[in-house]
Parts: C-alpha cells; structure tokens; sequence
C-alpha cells in the first residue's frame, strides 16, 4: 500500500463549491500528484503547478482513462435538477457520469473511493434529488472499492462561482441558528468537507462507511495527527 500522503489523487467536480475548496486547501507536500478533471481549465490553479488540469468534455469517458490511473477518486461532481435541464438529465450528470467514471478508475487500480453525496440520501426516497443520491452510493458500493467514502452533507456554506437564490436565502435564515438545529440538518462550510476529505486519504479505514450528521463534523478526531 503507498504511503498516505505519497498517494495520487483524482477529483471530478473540480470548479463546484466542494471541490474548489479542496484544491484550495492542498499543498505540494501534501500527496505524490493531483489531478483536476474539469470541463475547462481553472485560472486560479495556475499558480499550483503541482496540480495537473486534464480537461475533458465527458462525451467520451474512454479519453479520460489514463487521467484515471489514480489511487484515491473524489467525487464531487453534482447539479441541480433546475441547471440540469432535466430529471434525464440530472440522472446522466449526477448518476451515470460519475459511476461510469468510477469504473474505468477501479479497472485501473484506484483503491479508495471518496464520495460527496447529500443528507437523505436514499434509493427508496420519494424526493427524486435524494433518489438519484442514493442510487449512486449503491452503484459505487458494488463497484468494490477497497475503502468507500459517503459524506452526506446538509446545506453547504461558502462561496459559489454560481447563484443559487434559494439557497442564499435558506443560508441567510439558517446559519445564524445552526446551533439550535439537529446535527443531521446542520449546515455545514465547503472548506470543513474540504479538510475532511484530506483526513480521509490520510487515513485508513476499510470498507464502507458513511459521514453524515455530527460524525461530519469530527470526522478529523477519527484520525492521529500526521507524523511531523
């Protein structure tokens, strides 16, 4: 097994709130290499040469394969039915894409599986958002990763390049009283599943196991302090 902090990482979803987050946070001494897969090249990343931009259409899957030699794949791609155009066409984007591209990683020896799926997720919900969610953690559980993460998270916090009113609005009403909100349902800053993400490539827990509610908010104390 490489070492954890000499691993390859892969993030699809590299310009949404989670995954720009994350490629905020790292640092060249954190892993051996990263590799954004993006739609388009990211100008603020210039200046991170040790992050790799692999721009793709996603119309032909089969071209990213070699971007998708990888030890860890962070999924982290996702839309809203409203963007989406579509309830087929949400399913594309936020079932299909990401666990085809799964696939072709474990076909080339990605080992862990790091998923940002939302609160409520359920293949059984009658909410078709929470549906669509939950049949992707099914799919990707049968794929057989290694070591399988499921973050669900509420209402996410923190600056969009997108505007979502909506949500605005519901952050504007909620975050000054997370506090007296149940864990569950508690809003939670991209930049703390950012971070989150980075304790899960550093540790080491097989499996499958879902974050959500108050264990997302420690998932760090799972965790010893990386070695100085």
């Amino acid at each position: 097994m490489p070492n954890k902090l000499k691993q390859k990482i892969t993030l699809i979803g590299s310009t949404g709130l989670i995954g720009s987050y994350f490629l905020e946070e790292i640092s060249s001494d954190d892993y051996q290499s990263v590799n954004a897969i993006t739609r388009r090249r990211i100008s603020n990343l210039e200046n991170k040469n040790f992050i790799k931009q692999s721009v793709h259409d996603f119309s032909d899957l089969e071209k990213m394969r070699t971007d998708l030699k990888t030890d860890v794949l962070v999924s982290a791609l996702g839309t809203t039915i409203k963007k989406a155009g579509s309830k087929d066409e949400f399913m594309k984007i936020d079932h299909d894409l990401p666990m085809e591209i799964s696939k072709i990683a474990k076909e080339e020896g990605c080992r862990t599986m790091i998923l940002i799926s939302s609160m409520g997720a359920s293949s059984i919900s009658n909410i078709f958002y929470s549906r669509v969610k939950g049949l992707l953690e099914e799919s990707l559980e049968d794929i057989g990763f290694e070591e399988f993460h499921i973050l669900r998270p509420s209402l996410l916090l923190g600056k969009r390049t997108e505007t979502r009113p909506a949500e605005h609005i519901s952050k504007l009403i909620i975050d000054p009283l997370s506090f007296l909100i149940p864990w569950k349902y508690r809003p939670i800053h991209a930049s703390i599943i950012a971070k989150n993400i980075m304790f899960l490539i550093r540790g080491n827990i097989s499996g499958k196991n879902i974050w959500e509610g108050r264990s997302l908010f420690e998932i760090r104390k799972s965790f010893p302090p990386p070695d100085p």
